[in-house]
């Protein structure tokens, strides 16, 4: 009995260590120690159900016994021959939910849009450990002639990986023509970005306005927008300042305008230079913050935009990255939209104290508003007070009713041959560097834009890059600790009942 029970510990236990693994995409401590353990458990409780048969078993049970074990053996013969036969035939299954080994979506129409395959060169040290895995993503992006794959060993080849300034045991170099980029421990993130540079497929200017206490373009801080900047820069924009106080008009190169977080009032010359910008077939993306007057209010309002002065509180969100519960709420539904492609109830967006974005009415008939996503049904308003914006929003009041706030809407306005796009989000700190790699973030933000300056075959779900640890953790993290530790709890009590049961059975 006890070694049954043994047996069924071990299986739960490399069950969850599967699970976590899979989830997270590494072997923590979590699942590490499931899998030694789980596996340890397997093995004795297999020995002494052996020496039990030995013991105690007859002619009678062994023949008994001898067309299952034949069955076992059966089934394991031949998922080792499947498996050789997939890897020779290159067959592979993803079945993940995220489909995270299948690349992204972006990659594939980057590398689909060389007009020849581009050639990859891997140099790695033999032995490395690590080479096994880009291997495998880099061999995946190749398939189908998409590109062309080198191993190189680094022992063998020195001065030929000099010559491409690789400067570590593991490294990737894209070439394309006479052009090339070196990706220094590669991810699918990292080529990704490569591929944009060497693609080049024309630059379009946007302008970010200036003056008004916007986010900084140029900060490395975790509460700057440097990271923004350089994803512009990487997907084919060239952003310059525009300074607005003064009532500087829109320079007519401009694809778009970008406004991060304005904390004061734009001038009336100002916003005039914005509303001809737009009325001349322009394009806009406003992050606007909560309890700030930008003074593009009135603007927006024109363009069918309301933006209620509230925080969107959402409870079911519980407290994430530092915040407490509702005030960064997690969305994770969208509506229909080419800005909202590929999102979905997998792929979530973080918001920090956001504003409603409200698609109250349309100025013209042919004009189309939408808002992009939501909250969920139980989050309410908080007013912008000091107490709420310090991150103390207290409980909803009895008059207040719950309901789904939008965090952003999108415009499209038709005005005699030209027309006019306009996104509007209610938080500018979901960009910043601390999140706007957090979950789906970048690709919401990034899309926007796109759309906004009319280039939507850009529109695609990028490939995630690591996020560094840090203190409070990111949502990243909090998600990994759910399926790793997390998970301790739920498999202590599956344990315990299997082993409930398992008695009572016998009993």
């Amino acid at each position: 009995m006890i070694f049954r029970e043994i047996g069924v510990i071990g299986a739960i236990a490399l069950v969850f260590g599967l699970g976590s693994y899979y989830a997270t995409g590494e072997a923590g401590a979590f699942a590490a120690a499931n899998l030694a353990l789980g596996a340890i458990a397997v093995l004795v409780a297999a020995a002494g159900g052996l020496r039990s048969l030995r013991v105690a078993g007859s002619p009678a049970a062994r023949r008994l016994l001898a067309p299952r074990l034949a069955q076992l053996v059966g089934v394991i013969v031949a998922a080792v021959a499947l498996h050789a036969v997939a890897t020779h035939a290159g067959w592979r299954l993803d079945w993940t939910r995220e489909e995270r080994f299948q690349p992204a979506e972006a990659t594939e129409k980057l590398l689909a849009g060389f007009e020849t395959p581009v050639e990859m060169t891997f140099y790695h040290q033999g032995g490395d450990p690590r080479a096994r895995r880009t291997g495998l993503l880099l061999r995946t992006l190749a398939r189908d002639g998409r590109a062309i794959l080198h191993e190189r060993l680094l022992e063998d080849t020195a001065s030929e990986a000099d010559q491409f300034g690789v400067a570590s045991s593991e490294a990737v170099v894209i070439r394309s023509g006479d052009r090339f980029e070196t990706v220094d421990r590669p991810t699918e993130g990292s080529i990704y970005e490569a591929l944009w540079r060497l693609r080049n497929p024309g630059t379009r200017t946007l302008y970010a306005t200036l003056g008004e206490g916007e986010g900084d373009l140029a900060s490395l801080s975790s509460t700057g927008y440097s990271g923004l900047r350089t994803m512009l820069e990487t997907e084919g924009f060239e952003v310059r300042d525009l300074v607005t106080a003064a009532g500087t008009s829109v320079p007519a190169e401009a694809g778009g305008v970008l406004v991060v977080g304005p904390q004061r009032t734009f001038s009336d010359e100002g916003v005039a230079a914005l509303d001809a910008y737009l009325a001349a077939g322009g394009g806009l993306v406003a992050l606007l913050e909560p309890g700030i007057r930008s003074g593009l209010e009135p603007l927006l309002e024109r363009y069918g935009f309301e933006l209620p002065d509230g925080v969107i509180v959402d409870p079911p969100s519980g407290a994430i990255a530092g915040g407490r519960v509702g005030l960064h709420p997690i969305a994770s539904t969208y509506s229909e939209h080419a800005v909202t492609r590929g999102l979905s109830g997998r792929t979530l967006s973080l918001f920090l104290e956001a504003r409603p974005v409200v698609p109250a009415r349309k100025p013209e008939p042919d004009d189309v508003l939408r808002p992009l996503l939501f909250s969920s049904p139980e989050a309410w308003l908080a007013p912008p007070t000091p107490a709420t914006l310090r991150g103390d929003p207290g409980e909803r009041p009895p008059g207040v009713e719950p309901q789904r706030w939008p965090f952003a809407a999108a415009g499209e306005y038709p005005r005699g041959g030209r027309l006019s796009r306009i996104v509007v989000f209610g938080d500018s700190s979901f960009a910043d560097n601390a999140h706007l790699r957090a979950l789906y973030n970048l690709d919401l933000l990034m899309n926007a834009v796109h759309w906004v300056v009319q280039r939507e075959e850009a529109i695609a779900l990028r490939p995630k890059i690591l996020t560094p640890n840090q203190d409070p953790l990111t949502p990243q993290q909090s998600l990994a600790m759910l399926y790793g530790v997390g998970l301790l709890l739920p498999e202590l009590l599956l344990i315990l009942g299997a082993i409930v049961w398992l008695r009572r059975r016998a009993a």
